[in-house]
């Protein structure tokens, strides 16, 4: 009676180290094994797509600025040329891809007997677990979707000063004064010269306050009937252009206020050792900048080395996701992020195991 005992517990121990030695991980480094078959796959990590939208205002000084208050009898222009940066709309995405950096080898042993069924894995399109030993019906249910993501950068037209008042050259005439003397009698005989020369700054500020002078004239005389003409919906349309043409030159003193709207994509893996990343820096200075904050999984003990029916994935950490534009906080939230968290492993003996294909963790686990 006893030996009969024995034997039975010699043969159930016997099975059980057969079946626990039907699957063994290993790092990518130590694969493939020359004694079985195998399989690589990867664990997941997190990708952030980052939509932003951004507001450029552009105030330029004008040309003729300096003369703005002997022409013009304002103090209100434009000092200094600047750039400023606002955002309008922050959109952030969380992607799962494959993380190179942490991915194993499957082993399965070539050791099997007649009673135990061969190892079954299924891999996402993206090399990471999607099931041990599940069936295809299982496996169907729990499908990932590819997305395709492009990015778009815009700019706008640049919208400057169009012209000055007039050309920047001028006619100067010289007058040469020859005498001619014949006997008692002198003669005054006059040569003109002529060249063109460049104007100066103030002679191009007086044209321009003498378009804008008669540009007013013109409006007023529009406006008041001076043409006796009826000129009809033309009135208005005349009126505007004059408008349009005094605001032009008025920019040349005044300065003017450019606003373009620029879209920006990017893509960032935060990593353990590299928490803070500036995604944009403009030429004011101002940063975009990320920052990805995990919380620590203290109470989880991670695994590794070789272990016998046992999978290794990896367990999301909740992270604080900040996005701060100019020392501002635009978007703040808490997201799972796969490569924050901690490496450890689930038992795949006599058991069939169903990972989430966006965080790698187990969602469901069947015995059999």
């Amino acid at each position: 009676m006893k030996l009969f005992k024995i034997s039975l517990i010699t043969l159930f121990t016997h099975f059980v180290l057969l079946s626990s030695a039907q699957i063994t991980v290993v790092t990518a480094d130590k694969g493939p094994a020359t004694n079985g078959d195998g399989i690589y796959y990867l664990l997941p990590s997190t990708v952030f797509k980052v939509d932003v939208d951004i507001k450029k205002t552009e105030y330029i000084q004008g040309p003729l600025a300096n003369y703005s208050e002997n022409y013009l009898g304002t103090s209100d222009y434009l000092k200094g040329s600047k750039t400023e940066y606002s955002i309008i709309d922050i959109d952030v995405n969380p992607i799962t891809v494959a993380d190179e950096k942490s991915s194993y080898y499957i082993v399965f042993s070539d050791k099997t007997s007649k009673e135990e069924k061969p190892p079954k894995v299924s891999l996402t399109p993206f090399g990471t677990l999607r099931s041990v030993n599940m069936t295809e019906a299982e496996n169907n249910e729990n499908m990932v979707s590819i997305e395709e993501n492009k990015t778009i950068i815009m700019g706008g037209n640049d919208n400057r000063f169009r012209y000055e008042a007039e050309y920047n050259r001028k006619k100067k005439v010289d007058t040469v004064i020859r005498k001619i003397t014949i006997d008692t009698m002198t003669i005054n005989k006059f040569l003109f010269k002529t060249s063109w020369i460049d104007k100066s700054k103030e002679e191009r500020a007086e044209e321009a306050a003498r378009q804008i002078r008669l540009i007013r004239e013109s409006r007023m005389n529009l406006l008041t009937g001076y043409h006796e003409v009826n000129f009809g919906e033309s009135l208005r349309y005349m009126d505007n252009q004059l408008q349009k043409m005094e605001q032009q030159y008025l920019e040349l003193f005044l300065g003017k206020q450019h606003i373009s709207f620029e879209h920006y994509t990017f893509f960032v893996e935060p990593e353990m050792e590299n928490r803070q990343k500036v995604l944009l820096e403009t030429e004011s200075a101002d940063k975009l900048v990320f920052n990805a904050d995990p919380q620590p999984l203290e109470l989880i003990k991670p695994m590794s080395g070789v272990q016998n029916n046992i999978v290794y994935y990896r367990i999301p950490a909740l992270t604080t996701i900040k996005i701060k534009f100019n020392g501002k906080t635009f978007f703040n939230d808490i997201i799972p992020v796969s490569q924050m968290g901690v490496i450890t492993g689930v038992s795949v003996f006599k058991a069939g195991v169903l990972f989430d294909p966006k965080t790698g963790i187990p969602v469901e686990i069947s015995k059999h």
